[in-house]
């Protein structure tokens, strides 16, 4: 069996041409998602027959893509033909194959989607659209949640650009603490953008370059022209306390690939302190030192070492220095009201940017820096709240 890579992902060729048994699982599901108003892809379908299996390589065609988490499956609302993903749920935790702990994902998840949070500017937990329940089976949930984009996927064009993003996912943490929940798993994996401005033709959801119908690359704008919002998602882990009652302290787990001291250290220790450490890597891994151990090799970009003092207090060993999230939302916003516009404006550069493309890059940036002055676009994005 040959195998090939795409997005860092080994894929095999007889896994593209035949349904495993979690895709099997969506499939028998298709009734029952069409009755309740969602329309599966063509892959995912009763009968479905391979349209590329004589035709040439499966990636040149729409249906030869699947799904890279088989407990997330796309669809299209049948109403205004939106596209949302269907995230199964289960409400009992695994682990090793044996029950460790009750979910409250699908509490948390509703929690802020009610009129009361949904509606909040601060508030960046993924709006939950619907929960289906699928007849027979009990412990399981299907969360029906607007479909997404990865957070940095296009890369940020500018300092203000990732700026944009790390200001709302600070938010959006400090609004769960505020609100008694601690994430406890929010690495850049559970992270994204709602990018349906910036890409209004859409784009597929496997290969996010092409449009739905795979038929030609998705035309999209910038960040700086048409703002996107960006959510934290995924609350399998998540906490809620008691307000009233001291929050108990928790192991860490192993998020993203990051392992916080408490983690290695094997201490629980408390939630919101974690989530201040995983925020904190974060902005390291990505923005300042880069992950080469990434199967992407994040090289990290030059332009935010100002952040660097925030950071390391962030991710300091001992959870109980590290400063909470009213704390560190505060600094932040100190630190770039002293940025000036131009360092805000300037090309957030990759830190393995070939030497020789840099100038030509720098030119036509100066340039569309020009026109988005002109248009009266602000050096940090920031999109007209609406709730969803």
């Amino acid at each position: 069996m040959t195998t090939q890579v795409v997005n860092g992902i080994k894929l095999s060729d007889r896994a593209r041409e035949e349904l495993d048994d979690l895709e099997e699982w969506w499939v028998d599901r298709y009734e029952f998602l069409k009755e309740k108003g969602y329309i599966l892809r063509p892959r995912y379908r009763p009968g479905w027959e391979p349209s590329y299996k004589r035709l040439g390589n499966p990636f040149s065609f729409e249906d030869g893509h699947y799904l890279l988490n088989q407990d997330v499956i796309d669809a299209l609302k049948i109403s205004d033909c939106s596209m949302v993903a269907i995230k199964r749920v289960r409400n009992t935790i695994v682990e090793g194959g044996v029950p460790i702990a009750t979910s409250q994902e699908e509490d948390i998840c509703a929690l802020f989607s009610t009129s009361e949070h949904k509606s909040h500017p601060s508030n960046h937990s993924i709006p939950l659209l619907e929960v289906l329940h699928v007849p027979g089976i009990e412990d399981e949930g299907l969360l029906v949640m607007p479909w997404m984009r990865e957070p940095e996927d296009p890369s940020f064009r500018t300092v203000g650009e990732g700026l944009q993003f790390i200001k709302e996912m600070l938010e959006g943490i400090q609004y769960m603490h505020q609100n008694n929940v601690a994430h406890r798993d929010c690495s850049i994996n559970n992270m994204v953008m709602d990018a349906r401005r910036m890409y209004p033709d859409g784009h597929h959801p496997s290969r996010p370059s092409r449009t739905y119908d795979y038929k030609k690359r998705a035309r999209h704008f910038s960040r700086t022209l048409v703002p996107p919002r960006y959510y934290l998602i995924d609350f399998g882990f998540s906490q809620q306390y008691e307000p009233s009652e001291e929050r108990t302290p928790e192991y860490a787990i192993r998020s993203g690939g990051t392992e916080p001291p408490e983690y290695k250290a094997e201490t629980p220790c408390d939630p919101f302190a974690t989530d201040v450490f995983l925020l904190g890597n974060m902005i390291r891994l990505r923005f300042l030192d880069g992950n080469p151990k990434s199967h992407r090799r994040v090289s990290g970009l030059y332009g935010f070492e100002f952040l660097r003092p925030l950071v390391n207090d962030m991710i300091q060993d001992d959870p109980e220095k590290r400063p909470q999230m009213d704390e560190v939302l505060p600094r932040f916003s100190n630190i770039v009201q002293s940025l000036s516009q131009w360092k805000l404006r300037s090309r957030a550069v990759k830190k393995n940017e070939f030497f020789f493309i840099k100038p030509f890059r720098g030119l036509d940036h100066l340039f569309w820096t020009c026109a988005m002055i002109a248009k009266g676009r602000s050096a940090i994005p920031s999109s007209a709240f609406e709730s969803a």
